[in-house]
């Protein structure tokens, strides 16, 4: 069997792994640019389960189950740290008590703090503007880059060929089968083809007729100069202000800051958007006055391709019985990696996927009107 896959980021690289644990001898990733430069390489590394979706739930707790059982396989380094979702408003806790209710009917042991259990977790935290927290103590953050190239070096010693700056213009069809792509380096067939590529994944199943409802919008993280370790949480986020502005501190010492804020769909990946630091750092200040001291370094941009509901496209593209999509992840890409290429393996080769919930995150959802809400898209 020869498979394709577009798309050489924390996607496509983990379903290649989990196609060629399950014998496919034959797997080819193609990219357009090099290894992880779509959004993989520019998310801030964490991860968590605590969603707002059962789909979500028991994705994501498969998926951190799977990157711990790898961690001595690939050397990958992950660090539970917990998140810390501040509520300023009697009325949001109220809402995170709910939220907890649900997260323990999945074994998800978030709870609820309060202030003097709050300045316990973040010392630094104004607890004068905080009325409480909702705190996951099973999430954390990783070393992006390390644990990727990690990933890459293991896909690539076991057979798997990879193409990077090698960009897939069209696919060939044939009746119900996609039997070829025309790329920039040529024609490649295949027997089944996996399209991994965020927003990019739209254009080019457009190639074939489908309607792919993903928007790349962008995100703009500001980085500060390394500093000793300061925050305790893998990440803490201001819940009650637009946007839900929220702060990491990485493996390197540098804070990472950032912000969810109105901006062009689908805009260049060089677009500035330096009126974007006072709308990200003022509200953090209030939070944590020592940022009023910080020196930014840097930013860069990035895109989340969101879908309608901020849930992941999984599965077979409709009419085509051998053409797969993964991609929509909204900005959790990274922390599904490992659950999307078992997902995607079971797919191709089983003809459904290992877990049955997943089943709800298919294309037809969005002609069929059965959306899956999700609330938190955070990173």
């Amino acid at each position: 069997m020869k498979v394709l896959i577009v798309g050489a980021g924390i996607s496509g690289l983990f379903i290649a792994y989990e196609l060629v644990q399950r014998g496919v001898k034959d797997v080819t990733v193609i990219d357009s640019s090099y290894p992880g430069s779509g959004a993989t390489l520019r998310n801030l590394g964490c991860f968590r389960t605590s969603f707002t979706s059962p789909e979500h739930v028991v994705l994501l707790k498969e998926s951190l189950r799977e990157w711990f059982a790898l961690k001595d396989e690939f050397g990958f380094k992950l660090e539970r740290r917990g998140y810390l979702w501040v509520a300023r408003k009697p009325e949001t806790l109220e809402g995170f008590k709910k939220l907890v209710d649900f997260h323990h009917q999945y074994d998800v042991p978030t709870r609820i703090l309060d202030v003097e259990e709050v300045k316990r977790v973040e010392p630094r935290l104004n607890t004068k503007l905080v009325v409480g927290a909702m705190f996951d103590p099973t999430a954390g953050r990783m070393p992006i880059i390390e644990n990727f190239v990690n990933l890459y070096i293991k896909v690539k010693k076991l057979g798997v060929k990879v193409v990077p700056y090698t960009k897939v213009i069209k696919f060939i069809p044939r009746g119900d089968r996609v039997v070829a792509a025309e790329t920039s380096g040529g024609t490649v067939e295949f027997d089944a083809a996996v399209v991994a590529a965020g927003g990019d994944s739209r254009d080019l199943i457009a190639t074939v007729g489908v309607d792919v409802p993903i928007v790349d919008v962008p995100r703009h993280p500001y980085v500060t100069e390394p500093y000793a370790e300061t925050l305790r949480p893998a990440l803490i986020i201001d819940w009650d202000t637009p946007g839900s502005p929220h702060i990491t501190q990485n493996e390197h010492g540098s804070m990472i800051l950032a912000r969810d804020l109105e901006d062009t769909p689908r805009a260049s990946i060089y677009s500035q958007r330096i009126d974007a630091v006072p709308h990200i750092l003022k509200p953090l200040r209030e939070l944590l006055p020592f940022l009023s001291s910080v020196n930014i370094l840097r930013y860069w941009m990035g895109y989340y391709d969101m879908t309608p509901d901020h849930h992941p496209i999984y599965g077979p593209v409709t009419p085509y019985e051998n053409l797969f999509i993964a991609a929509g992840f909204s900005g959790h890409g990274m922390m599904m990696g490992p659950v999307t290429g078992k997902l995607i393996a079971s797919w191709i080769l089983d003809g459904r996927p290992y877990i049955d919930i997943a089943k709800n995150l298919t294309l037809e959802r969005f002609k069929t009107g059965r959306l899956v809400k999700e609330l938190a898209v955070i990173g």
